[in-house]
């Protein structure tokens, strides 16, 4: 019976291990990806301000600023998102996520959905 019982603790560990690894390498994926999407925002903000210097109106001017100076926001974020992951303890990352959904489940779930849609539209091109 003791035999049987350290065995499935044995099994136990050796799973619990692989699927902390496992977390790990989503971990690094996801923070890889973060950091693409940053890099292509600011690649496309980039192009586009090359391409909108030829324009003749004041007014495209103002709103390419804009559209750049959101752009460049947005891929702040992501790189900061993508440094907090790389540096993040899983445990703690997972407590923090656990105490922000209780407490506030609305917002969590906007954030979430606004996140998504904004990784969404920037692998999509």
């Amino acid at each position: 019976m003791q035999d049987k019982l350290s065995q499935g603790k044995e099994a136990a560990t050796e799973k619990l291990g692989k699927a902390k690894e496992k977390a790990g390498e989503l971990k690094a994926s996801l923070a890889d990806k973060l950091e693409a999407g940053a890099e292509k925002l600011r690649q496309r903000n980039q192009s586009a301000s090359y391409a909108g210097s030829t324009g003749s109106g004041s007014t495209s001017i103002a709103t390419d600023d804009r559209m750049a100076e959101v752009s460049n926001r947005v891929a702040g974020g992501l790189q900061a998102s993508a440094d907090w992951i790389r540096e993040a303890d899983l445990d703690s990352m997972r407590t923090g996520i656990e105490t922000q959904v209780k407490e506030h489940p609305g917002r969590t779930l906007l954030i979430a959905a606004g996140l998504g849609y904004l990784l969404g539209k920037a692998f999509r091109r």
